[in-house]
């Protein structure tokens, strides 16, 4: 079950998640991811943007979970967008070079555009 500070949504096959707090564990992005994937099975949805403008630290076992999430939607040609990530956050990505496989961008509405 998803915390409160966790807001989803769907708009047709897009799906994005608010994520208002500052520190991001790994059950509570397994959390998400689940929940993600439900809405791939059963509401059609395909592409993901997680908002983490609030997010300061991000467990880096959560990088997997997003990954699993990756995996899951790719045979649908699905995508991910992370948006607002602040600099700790960023360069968890960035170390693990996985900047390449989830774009970055500053806003929602840009990531949106983008698919």
């Amino acid at each position: 079950m998803l915390p409160q500070s966790i807001e989803v949504e769907q708009a047709g096959s897009m799906v994005t998640a608010h994520i208002r707090q500052a520190e991001l564990a790994y059950q509570e992005m397994q959390d998400l991811v689940d929940a993600c994937i439900d809405k791939m099975r059963y509401e059609n949805a395909q592409n993901f943007i997680f908002d983490l403008a609030e997010v300061e630290f991000l467990a880096s076992a959560c990088i997997g979970s997003l990954v699993q999430l990756l995996q899951d939607i790719e045979h649908q040609r699905g995508q991910i967008a992370l948006v607002g990530c602040q600099e700790n956050v960023s360069f968890l990505f960035k170390v693990t070079r996985l900047d390449s496989v989830f774009p970055m961008y500053d806003e929602v509405d840009e990531a949106a555009e983008s698919f």
